[in-house]
């Protein structure tokens, strides 16, 4: 049992009091409540109880503006739009730096973005598909980022 369950009692309500948003449970609402959810986090997370799961994880496309992305614990991979024509291999320019990507495509700069965490550029590579830019970056060290950019 959680040793931190308050008392419980119950007080009649009293209307422009209790609704009144200087009233003291509304001030400490707040506090409150992270409280609680942070005390039940950590309950979940000893019992390995699974959270849902994350953009772009367990198959699932998380999508962006220009592009839809995948991952897992090694590895990210980025399905850029370009134009929507098929992609000119010798138009592409793909800058891989570890906390950055940078797309060029036919002279015009296309996605630049701030990786969420770091990426080993050596183990990054792009290749297309019909319309499409595949950027796969393997991650620095083993982790599942929450988003794709910062």
């Amino acid at each position: 049992r959680v040793q931190t369950k308050p008392a419980m009692s119950n007080r009649p309500f009293v209307a422009g009091q209790d609704t009144d948003r200087g009233a003291e449970w509304m001030r400490r609402a707040v506090s409150e409540n992270l409280a609680w959810q942070s005390t039940a986090n950590s309950i979940a997370a000893s019992k390995n109880a699974e959270q849902p799961a994350v953009a772009g994880t367990d198959g699932n496309v998380a999508s962006e503006e220009q592009f839809d992305w995948t991952q897992d614990e090694e590895e990210v991979e980025l399905s850029v739009r370009l134009d929507g024509k098929p992609i000119a291999k010798n138009a592409v320019k793909v800058k891989f730096l570890p906390k950055s990507i940078t797309i060029v495509y036919d002279g015009k700069e296309h996605l630049q973005l701030k990786w969420y965490g770091a990426v080993d550029v050596d183990g990054c590579t792009w290749t297309v598909d019909g319309d499409k830019l595949v950027i796969t970056a393997e991650k620095a060290s083993p982790a599942t980022w929450p988003r794709v950019r910062i």
